[in-house]
């Protein structure tokens, strides 16, 4: 018994050796390889790929700065579906894929970001300072897209708001990052879009119909904000949704 015992815990004791970092160490690490685009093809990852097998999607890259292993049997899948034969390739192993990438500051991200900013503000509104609120890693090749901002106080003179602005690589998004803006809002840019008192038409949909009667802001509204109106007409007040400065959306109608 004592034997026995003595025999499983050299058994154990081979086994974590075996899995050891040292006992690992003698495994080849993958090849890495940098890829700058927003997807993997097998050229990518195998230089002697055949043509017809070249442009094999393998997936999205990994994220901006950080690495993903491309499996041995994905890279012989592409071969197959390509019509090719995996085996007349010899040995085919494993390839950790890296996305390029860069590290912006504050600074170079506002710099970045500024005219994706400026074509969202409105007339008589205008940067007067952009900075991003920390360091970002972003694609290599990456580049700004569209800007989202809250709505914008009414009353001028300086305020601070936060853009949320789209990176993209070949077109498609990577991440979005926040901007801190800072404006200046002109008296022309703070008058309301639809000031109390303006009269617009009010259009309501009934089933197939649509009937258009004339309304009277009952309040200062933005374009896309929901605001009281009363109905000229029969002096009723309903909501409506501000579609743009002459025509308001009725939300409900008993």
């Amino acid at each position: 018994m004592r034997q026995r015992s003595k025999f499983r815990r050299l058994v154990l004791a081979l086994a974590v050796t075996a899995l050891s970092p040292v006992a690992l160490a003698g495994a080849p690490a993958p090849r890495e390889v940098q890829v700058e685009r927003g997807r993997v093809a097998l050229e990518d990852v195998m230089a002697s790929c055949p043509e017809a097998a070249c442009k094999m999607d393998l997936g999205p890259a990994p994220p901006p700065g950080t690495s993903w292993l491309v499996d041995a049997a994905l890279i012989r899948g592409a071969l197959e579906s390509a019509g090719e034969n995996p085996k007349g390739f010899g040995e085919i192993r494993a390839v950790r894929v890296l996305s390029a990438a860069r590290t912006l500051s504050p600074v170079e991200l506002g710099e970045l970001a500024r005219p994706s900013i400026e074509r969202e503000l409105p007339p008589g509104v205008r940067i007067t300072g952009v900075e991003a609120k920390a360091k970002v890693v972003v694609p290599l090749l990456g580049v700004p897209g569209a800007a989202t901002l809250p709505r914008l106080p009414k009353r001028a003179g300086p305020t601070t708001t936060t853009a949320m602005v789209d990176i993209l690589l070949d077109g498609a998004l990577v991440r979005k990052v926040p901007v801190l803006v800072r404006l200046n809002i002109d008296a022309s840019a703070a008058r309301p879009d639809i000031p109390r008192g303006h009269v617009l038409t009010l259009v309501i949909e009934r089933r197939s119909a649509t009937i258009s009667t004339d309304g009277v802001a009952l309040r200062d509204a933005a374009i896309g904000e929901v605001a009281p109106f009363k109905v000229q007409r029969t002096g009723r007040v309903i909501n409506a949704r501000v579609k743009s400065a002459g025509v308001a959306q009725v939300l409900e109608v008993d």
